[in-house]
């Protein structure tokens, strides 16, 4: 299933695949081109990795050695972190990261959303309050 992904982005995504189109590879079409050597024509992740780190380097994103300070699935983290952070619920995240249930997105992210007990206190509060106030003493 496909992340939902920020419009400013679907239009780089767009400008992109207008300048260099896509590859077909297999019957599939691809953002990436076909390799020449080693087993298979798709990418591996080792060298979609090795491509996105020097990526990363190129765009000055480094650590203090020099590193790429990010990783394809540090994308994936910060993808969840903010959407939950955000109240975008859990099963919605779990879902869209391919989660084979509930329980992992929880046990993986759920110190994110600690504040959730207090906005769903408040939510109940809410609910169940009287829009005006009640007297309970009896009448007189």
């Amino acid at each position: 299933m496909p992340y939902p992904t920020a419009l400013f982005l679907e239009e780089e995504i767009d400008a992109h695949l207008e300048r260099w189109g896509t590859v077909e590879v297999d019957g599939l079409e691809v953002l990436f081109s076909p390799r020449e050597r080693g087993k298979g024509t798709m990418p591996t992740a080792s060298t979609y990795g090795y491509h996105f780190k020097k990526a990363c380097k190129a765009a000055g994103l480094v650590d203090g050695q020099g590193e790429a300070r990010f990783t394809p699935h540090s994308l994936r983290h910060f993808f969840a972190s903010t959407a939950l952070a955000n109240g975008v619920s859990l099963l919605e995240v779990s879902r869209w990261l391919g989660h084979r249930s509930l329980n992992v997105t929880a046990t993986t992210y759920g110190h994110i959303v600690p504040e959730a007990w207090d906005r769903c206190r408040d939510v109940i509060q809410s609910a169940l309050r009287p829009t005006s106030p009640v007297s309970l003493a009896p009448a007189a």
